[in-house]
C-alpha cells in the first residue's frame, strides 16, 4: 500500500500528466527538424513514446524487414519513403496496404525493385487516399503493372522516369482511370508514343505539368498538349 501510495504521490507531482495529446502533438511538430531531441522526448516516459508513435507521420526505413514492426509501432503514417530498400516485394506493398490503406498519401518506389502488378493493385484499390505515386527506374515494369495503378483513383502525382517497358496501352489505362492526376513524368520512358501522349492530354483534364523528356514523340502529340 505505501509503494502504491507513493507511485500515486509521484503521478500527482508530474505536470506532464495534464497535457491533452493535441498539446503533445505540437511540441513534436516543433521537433520535427531536430529528430535527435524529437527521440529524447520520445524516451522520457511511456506515456510520451506512445504519442510519439501516433504522431508520426513519415518513414524512410533501410531495410524491408523492419517494416512490420515500424508498421505496428507507427499506425498513422501518411509518407512512405521506400527508395532505400532496393527489394521490395509484393509481399511488402500488401503489407504497408493492409497497414496504411486508409492513411497512405504518398510511397516513393523510385529505386525499389521486385514488385508487379499484383503489389501495385492491392496499393491502388486499398490505399484510397492515395495522391503520389514515384515508381521511377522500374526498368522491368510493363503494362500489366502499370494498368494496376489505374485503381488509385485519387491519384494526383505519378513518376515513371526510365519506365522503358511501359507502352501506349500501359499509359493509356492510367489516363482513363487517373483522371485528376495534375503531374506525370514520363521521362525516358521510350516505349510511349503519340497514342499514348494523346490519351493523357485528352482523359487528364486536371494536367499542369507533363514530363515528356526523350520520348519518341511527333510535334502533333505536342499540339494536342497544348490544345487541352
Amino acid at each position: 500500500m505505501k509503494r502504491q501510495k507513493r507511485s500515486d504521490s509521484q503521478n500527482d507531482d508530474n505536470p506532464f500528466q495534464v497535457l491533452t495529446e493535441e498539446l503533445i502533438f505540437l511540441i513534436l511538430d516543433f521537433l520535427e527538424t531536430a529528430p535527435l531531441d524529437k527521440k529524447s522526448f520520445a524516451l522520457t516516459c511511456k506515456a510520451f513514446y506512445a504519442s510519439e508513435a501516433r504522431h508520426r507521420r513519415a518513414l524512410r526505413p533501410l531495410r524491408t524487414e523492419h517494416l512490420p514492426a515500424l508498421a505496428a509501432r507507427y499506425p498513422s503514417v501518411t509518407d512512405l519513403d521506400l527508395s532505400l530498400c532496393p527489394r521490395v516485394g509484393d509481399g511488402v506493398l500488401a503489407l504497408v496496404a493492409g497497414a496504411y490503406g486508409e492513411t497512405l498519401r504518398r510511397l516513393d518506389l523510385s529505386r525499389s525493385r521486385w514488385f508487379t502488378g499484383s503489389g501495385l493493385l492491392n496499393v491502388g484499390a486499398r490505399c484510397g487516399n492515395l495522391v503520389e505515386l514515384d515508381l521511377s527506374n522500374a526498368t522491368e515494369l510493363r503494362d500489366a503493372g502499370v494498368a494496376a495503378v489505374a485503381r488509385a483513383k485519387n491519384l494526383r502525382k505519378l513518376w515513371l522516369a526510365r519506365c522503358k517497358l511501359v507502352t501506349d496501352m500501359g499509359i493509356g489505362c492510367i489516363a482513363v482511370g487517373c483522371r485528376k492526376l495534375r503531374l506525370i513524368c514520363l521521362k525516358w520512358c521510350v516505349g510511349i508514343g503519340d497514342l499514348g501522349v494523346d490519351l493523357v492530354a485528352i482523359k487528364c483534364k486536371e494536367l499542369t505539368s507533363l514530363d515528356l523528356s526523350y520520348l519518341p514523340v511527333i510535334s502533333l502529340s505536342f499540339s494536342v498538349v497544348f490544345i487541352h
